[in-house]
């Protein structure tokens, strides 16, 4: 998105030091600099800060990056939102995109983030008039306090004209108002309110801007009952979580270690209230991979809050699962007698709440005991069927977890952990594939098909990356081949490497976080590469390194001309490679 180039320049302004320590506690120690992780509770010091080489790493957690990715981990904030942070603080004009579509299509969304910040205003300032009185009379029904109506930014839509009407008074086009969803037009070109007679709830994203807004029926049989915005270039549900903004806010003032994640706003409105603010809500659908992982930005720990009736849905445990494969622990409460979190925070309060918070099942223990409830445990035929249905539960469980989880299903089923055991290894997941899965396709690290070979390959390349950063005086960008890299990572660094040679600008291991960020776990260990090896042995082991890539070279080219040989019919083409061949093999 961004000029390389003007992109230095701006990491050159803005220090890492400087910029982590409006943030975090920095002490000195020789030439680096220490904290305890802003990303995990520690009470000993293990996050370093390089000013050197311009980027973070946690020896505990693994978190490591620029002063870029440091902003949009802890402070949530976007590729772009970080650039503009750090271009303003160091007084860098912004520069145009290149592109003219691009740079009309970020106008345009200014424009309608602008549009929908003053529909909020306008739907709240409704509701606080005569007009807004049916809104308010259901919210006082539902004990919504006029302070949370003031916290949420709730609103009213009195009709389906007033608003269009109030944008285009403020200068907003039609078009702008349909590009970020505020309006429909029908087929004879009017332009109504899409949120028309109902009390609305602005959808706000993790950077506090307004991008769509959520609408619930005041009238009791009409429907649907709630009605969100349409998908738009600002509201895309897939990705959009209710709440972040508060939760975002939160965090800067204090460590929230888990989220409870419900399924409609209402709910979040309700524990707010009750006091329970680490509350989020997933829209009222099942969740997706990409809000999975955008909760996964906040927290750890997640503790899902299902209606009563929920718990032995498939879409439910579908939820659970993509919170788990994001590298969320997932905990699970169960809300008795049919109720949703809102009944229940208004018949218990926040001390009822937080008893069934504190009830929350793993979501393992959650799986087995939904899948317990199916049978009667009290007879062997009823066992013995819950036995069954929990290899499916089992199957899907990492060895050491699964040895732990047959003990329990063992103990309520009454059969031998040995038998359970047995069947299990028997088991098989009834599902049609067209095709292989990924791990069969490519036994792989990172994608990477790997084989004996060329694992050592990597280790070999790995450790002569590290010393070009490293400054080891026995190595320079020179000697470096492009032949020595296989792996998509180590192939991406060494271009940047050329660049830098081109530029006459010296390298910098923080670029690589910014420019490689699905590389940072390589990106760590071609650090970390170096330092296992001591400093009396680090050039003889970096000369074997090359001499082992040297003549992988050697026989990657050998493999290369016995296939070219096999299609090959041209007799000068055939000689040509049989004596390089013969050169190679006789090295």
């Amino acid at each position: 998105m961004f000029n390389e180039q003007w992109l230095a320049e701006l990491k050159s302004k803005s220090d890492i030091v400087d910029v982590l320590s409006k943030f975090v506690y920095l002490e000195k120690k020789g030439s680096k600099y220490w904290a305890c992780c802003p990303f995990h509770n520690e009470k000993t010091a293990s996050f370093v800060v390089n000013p050197r080489e311009q980027y973070y790493h946690c020896f505990s957690c693994k978190a490591s990056g620029t002063v870029i990715t440091f902003l949009m981990e802890h402070e949530k904030m976007t590729y772009r939102e970080a650039i503009e942070w750090l271009a303003k603080r160091v007084g860098m004009t912004m520069p145009e995109e290149e592109d003219p579509q691009a740079r009309q299509a970020r106008k345009q969304r200014e424009s309608a983030l602008a549009a929908a910040k003053e529909a909020a205003h306008f739907y709240f300032e409704v509701l606080r008039s005569e007009r807004g009185e049916p809104a308010l009379s259901y919210l006082a029904e539902r004990g919504i306090q006029s302070k949370t109506v003031t916290e949420f930014g709730l609103g009213y839509s009195p009709d389906y004209d007033s608003l269009p009407r109030y944008l285009s008074s403020k200068g907003y086009s039609v078009e702008t108002m349909l590009y970020a969803g505020l309006v429909t037009r029908n087929d004879q070109g009017r332009i109504s309110d899409f949120q028309a007679k109902r009390l609305i709830v602005p959808i706000i994203n993790a950077r506090g801007q307004v991008i769509g807004f959520g609408g619930r029926v005041i009238e009791k049989d009409k429907f649907p009952k709630y009605k969100n915005t349409s998908g738009t270039a600002l509201f895309d549900k897939r990705r959009t979580i209710f709440g972040l903004n508060r939760i975002r806010k939160l965090q800067q003032s204090e460590d929230q270690k888990a989220l409870i994640l419900v399924e409609g706003y209402m709910d979040v409105i309700s524990l707010t209230q009750a006091g329970i603010v680490n509350s989020v809500a997933s829209m009222g659908t099942a969740l997706t991979p990409e809000q999975c992982k955008e909760l996964k930005r906040f927290v750890n720990l997640i503790y899902v809050c299902f209606d009563g009736d929920a718990a032995g849905q498939s879409a439910t445990w579908r939820s659970l699962d993509l919170l788990k494969e994001a590298g969320l622990e997932v905990k699970v409460v169960s809300i008795p007698d049919g109720m949703d979190p809102d009944d229940a925070v208004k018949k218990g309060g926040k001390e009822g709440f937080s008893v069934l918070l504190d009830r929350a099942l793993p979501l393992i223990e959650f799986k087995l005991q939904t899948v317990a409830a199916r049978y009667r445990l009290d007879s062997p035929d009823g066992r013995n069927k819950f036995a069954k249905a929990a290899l499916a539960v089992l199957h899907d469980l990492d060895e050491i977890t699964r040895d732990v989880y047959i003990q329990v299903v063992s103990e309520m089923s009454k059969l031998s952990p040995e038998s359970i055991a047995n069947s299990l290894r028997d088991y098989r997941v009834e599902t049609p594939r067209s095709r292989p899965t990924q791990a069969e396709e490519s036994p792989a690290e990172d994608g990477f098909v790997l084989t004996p070979e060329l694992r050592a390959r990597i280790i070999a390349a790995r450790y002569l990356l590290s010393s070009v950063f490293a400054h080891k005086d026995y190595v320079t960008i020179d000697a470096l081949q492009a032949s020595y890299f296989d792996y998509p990572v180590h192939k991406s660094i060494y271009e940047y490497l050329m660049r830098c040679v081109s530029a006459r600008r010296r390298p910098v291991i923080g670029d690589l976080y910014d420019l490689l960020p699905e590389g940072r776990g390589e990106i760590d260990k071609m650090i970390e590469a170096i330092d296992k090896v001591s400093l009396d042995k680090q050039l003889t082991y970096y000369q074997e390194c090359i001499r082992q890539l040297d003549a992988g070279k050697v026989q990657k080219r050998k493999k290369e001309i016995i296939e070219a040989l096999k299609t090959a019919t041209d007799p000068d083409t055939v000689q040509a490679l049989k004596e390089e061949l013969r050169k190679l093999t006789t090295k």
